[in-house]
């Protein structure tokens, strides 16, 4: 028969792995909240970029985009809407940052871009650190065929032809075509590796024409 002493024991040991679990709910429960939290946070940053890369709208000039030149292969493009009348031409620009506290920056960055001074026969004198890049632009039209390409070419980006309060700007294309109102895709690629910008932050800019 089972006996009130073995009795005794296995009440004991139920108590005692009732006990356990008691104690170990708190932190399953913690352990289960984590992994919710984790799920929610993942469903809605993909949420965010679904919404955020469906719904966009094409910005208008002016543009400042992060550009990583320095690395062969880099790419960064953007939508461009046209409001303005024209047809113009918008300048495409690389912007060069420097640390406007620091004299040794804006010198190692300036050495870099070059400047705009041209001996009498007319060559820069410090053409700076030659750029290869590829230039696209497209016509977006949603009604028609979609997208239309407009330019694709190769260029050296042009001399350093001005300066602000931490930046030098290099203009991309003299002659990229004039564009008017309508919705554009605009790429640039960087087609070789510059070490010596690893170190500066450089943007791609476009700015509303000169009228």
């Amino acid at each position: 028969m089972f006996g009130r002493s073995n009795y005794s024991k296995v009440s004991q040991a139920r108590k005692r792995s009732w006990q356990k679990i008691k104690d170990a709910t708190p932190y399953l429960l913690k352990d289960k909240e984590r992994s919710m939290k984790k799920i929610i946070t993942v469903i809605m940053i993909m949420l965010i970029c679904f919404t955020g890369c469906a719904t966009a709208d094409p910005t208008t000039p002016p543009v400042e985009l992060p550009f990583a030149v320095h690395q062969k292969g880099a790419t960064v493009s953007t939508e461009l809407r046209i409001i303005e009348e024209g047809p113009y031409r918008y300048p495409f620009d690389l912007k060069f940052m420097y640390n406007e506290k620091d004299k040794a920056d804006r010198e190692r960055v300036r050495k870099l871009v070059g400047r705009y001074e041209r001996d009498a026969r007319g060559k820069l004198r410090e053409p700076g650190i030659p750029i290869p890049l590829k230039l696209t632009i497209s016509a977006i039209d949603s009604s028609a065929s979609g997208e239309r390409f407009l330019l694709k070419k190769e260029v050296f980006v042009g001399a350093c032809y001005a300066y602000g309060r931490n930046d030098f700007l290099r203009r991309i294309d003299e002659d990229q075509s004039k564009m008017s109102p309508g919705i554009y895709r605009v790429t640039v690629q960087s087609l070789k590796d510059i070490p010596e910008l690893a170190d500066t932050k450089v943007f791609f800019t476009i700015y509303n024409p000169r009228k």
